[in-house]
C-alpha cells in the first residue's frame, strides 16, 4: 500500500455466546465486564483491523482473549 493510504491499527472486541451469537464491545475491560450477562460458555474475542475509507480489515482474524485473572 502506498504511504498515507494506510490506515491506523486499533483493535476490535466481542463477546461469543454459547450458542454463537456476537456481541461488539470496545475495549476489553468493557468486554470482561459485560462477560457474565451472556452465560457458561461465553467467550471474549479480539482482532488487530486496519479502517481505510469505510473498508475495515483483519491482518490475523478473531482470537481467544483468556480471562484476566481475579484481583484477591
Amino acid at each position: 500500500m502506498a504511504m498515507g493510504l494506510a490506515g491506523l491499527p486499533s483493535r476490535e472486541w466481542m463477546i461469543k455466546d454459547a450458542k454463537g451469537r456476537k456481541y461488539s464491545y470496545d475495549s476489553q475491560e468493557e468486554a470482561f465486564e459485560e462477560l457474565h450477562e451472556y452465560g457458561e460458555g461465553a467467550t471474549v474475542w479480539t482482532r488487530e483491523v486496519y479502517r481505510v475509507m469505510f473498508v475495515t480489515k483483519s491482518v490475523d482474524g478473531w482470537k481467544q482473549v483468556p480471562a484476566p485473572e481475579k484481583k484477591q
